[in-house]
């Protein structure tokens, strides 16, 4: 915690040498801002630091506060200027980050955008700190729109802390801090945070170490001559740190927004990369990750071959994922592309299979294990089937994460951000607290079925107590649970109105308070009836307070009750006994 308030400190220090300028801090407060870091919620956490670091901040210091996510939920507008960039506004901000709702998208790209706007980029100096623990999900791209600003800005400058992103995730968020002249931060947990900082701090409290830092020397090479979508080996010397890659690019390109492949060094001096897909000169290059952001060390050019036959595909895919296979061969009726294990030889026993006149590409998905598998093109001669060309794969353990609040009212919707493979037939449920299987679930919403492809809404049981939601992932080999995050379900209530004595067949008033969720509804049944069916008459409550039952033709005593539509079943929540003349 310590260590994630000195990174915001250092942020919102950067700029501050030489004459004033004007900041914003653009803050996530996507409904992701629920998951928890040691069970405490990230929100929790952010709110804190910018409480603690705020109140440590010079008063003439111009600084404001932007938010997006935290009026309504699916909505990519959602973006608001809350304090405005001015003197002594630590209070405000730290006023408005308690008071705001986690719970929408997260449109970084145009939030940063129009934090640029507001602090009039294109004429004064201005800085951004970006608070995320997300990445882009309304359809546009960090990376142009920070080439965008650094080119028509004055000294316009955007910082990005990665707020528990992996590692992959990072990569599609750093390239707007980069292409700004700023510095990405991950922010993941203490330790994590301070591998981080190690140069940061430094570029941040010392200028001129970060201008004598020396470009370390570093090597790249390869004896392979790969054909199309081959796998080969590639051979590196150089600082070897973490975050450190290889990657492959067409011939001449200086950035790093057309990568095609690419491998991180940890896996070894000799890294496995996958060849393009179309022949030609390609560059292998050594990035180093450096304290002022990614840099290209080494660079050598490479040849791609074409072949008679070949698959092209990722060198590793995440467990239980759909991925493409492109292939070039006879194309033959009853061709097709299988994945087995790396050591499987026979030509029958595969895991997943795609038949060639499904098109090309073809799509398998991955199994649920990860290890080492290998794709292969099997004619279907006449003769028997046989493997004309085989290329590895590695499939890699798949993550997923679900944040939600931590309690609610029995009968509740609740909306469920999630983020995981996203792959046909993977969804979230609710179960018992103490449940293995994943079966018996009492909740359930397939997340390809999301709308947004962030949330989806389970229906709260109606018995209080704890339960669990998860992550399921639907792989080849069967489900598996990904990520199962602990809730609280509270107790309902609900009280009626009605008059103590009715004229029979007349219809009368009735009043209620409740949850009003989707599905409630009052109803009246014979006095004593304990069956949630069998119901005379009904009105749906459908969020009103009151509403008119007719009274039924016999005379006799009856209930009118307050029935609770739950994720395990109806409920009755309040009961009034009336009487028909």
């Amino acid at each position: 915690m310590r260590i994630w308030m000195m990174a915001l400190g250092l942020l919102l220090s950067l700029g501050t040498a030489g004459r004033a300028e004007q900041s914003l801090i653009v803050l996530d407060a996507s409904g992701s801002m629920w998951g928890r870091i040691d069970g405490k919620p990230k929100l929790e956490i952010a709110r804190e630091a910018l409480k603690a670091v705020l109140g440590g901040m010079a008063p003439q210091r111009e600084i404001g506060l932007l938010a997006y996510g935290h009026r309504e939920k699916g909505n990519c507008s959602d973006i608001e200027l809350i304090v405005p960039p001015g003197r002594n506004n630590a209070a405000a901000i730290t006023d408005a980050a308690a008071r705001l709702r986690f719970l929408g998208k997260t449109p970084l790209t145009e939030a940063v955008r129009q934090a640029a706007v507001a602090l009039r980029y294109t004429e004064e100096k201005a800085t951004v700190i970006l608070i995320t623990d997300g990445i882009e999900t309304c359809q546009a791209d960090p990376c142009a729109l920070g080439a965008e600003l650094a080119k028509a800005g004055v000294g316009f400058t955007a910082h990005v802390v990665g707020f528990d992103l992996s590692r992959e995730d990072g990569r599609k968020v750093a390239c707007l801090a980069e292409k700004t002249g700023g510095r990405y931060i991950a922010a993941g947990n203490a330790a994590q945070l301070q591998d981080a900082l190690m140069t940061t701090v430094s570029a941040t409290l010392r200028p001129a170490a970060v201008q004598s830092v020396k470009r370390p020397a570093a090597t790249v090479r390869t004896g392979a001559k790969p054909s199309i979508g081959q796998s080969f080996t590639a051979e590196w010397t150089g600082p070897g740190g973490t975050g450190d890659y290889l990657d492959i690019v067409p011939a001449g390109s200086k950035g790093f927004d057309a990568e095609l492949s690419y491998v991180y060094v940890e896996a070894g001096k000799a890294a496995a990369l996958r060849a393009p897909g179309r022949p030609g000169p390609y560059d292998l290059r050594y990035v180093w990750a450096g304290p002022e952001g990614r840099q290209v060390l080494a660079t050598a050019r490479i040849a791609v071959a074409d072949a008679p036959h070949a698959l092209e595909a990722p060198a590793s895919v995440a467990a239980g994922t759909t991925f493409d296979v492109s292939w070039k061969g006879p194309g033959q009726p009853g061709d097709y592309v299988d994945l087995v294990r790396r050591d499987h030889t026979a030509p029958d026993g595969e895991i997943a299979y795609a038949y060639l006149d499904s098109g090309n590409p073809v799509r398998l998905k991955a199994p649920g294990e990860a290890g080492s598998y290998q794709l292969r093109y099997i004619l279907a001669a006449p003769d028997g089937r046989k493997a004309l060309v085989a290329i590895p794969l590695e499939v890699t353990p798949s993550a997923a994460t679900l944040a939600f609040p931590p309690d609610a009212i029995a009968g509740a919707t609740i909306s469920v951000h999630w983020r995981g493979p996203g792959a046909a037939g993977d969804y979230v449920d609710l179960v018992r607290e103490g449940h293995r299987d994943t079966s018996g679930e009492l909740a359930y919403a397939y997340v390809e079925q999301s709308e947004d492809q962030e949330t989806v809404a389970l229906r709260a049981p109606g018995a209080p107590g704890d339960y669990r939601i998860r992550y399921v992932l639907a792989a080849a080999g069967g489900h598996k649970i990904l990520a199962e995050v602990p809730l609280t379900v509270r107790a309902a209530t609900a009280s009626l109105e009605a008059p103590a004595r009715v004229q029979r067949g007349v219809e009368f008033e009735v009043s209620w308070q409740g949850p009003n969720g989707e599905g409630d509804y009052v109803d009246i049944v014979v006095a004593g009836s304990r069956e949630t069916a069998g119901e005379l008459t009904y009105i749906s409550v459908e969020a009103e307070s009151r509403g008119r039952l007719a009274a039924p033709d016999k005379p006799g005593r009856y209930d009118i009750r307050y029935i609770l539509k739950a994720g395990d079943g109806l409920s009755v929540l309040a009961r009034r006994s009336i009487e028909v003349r």
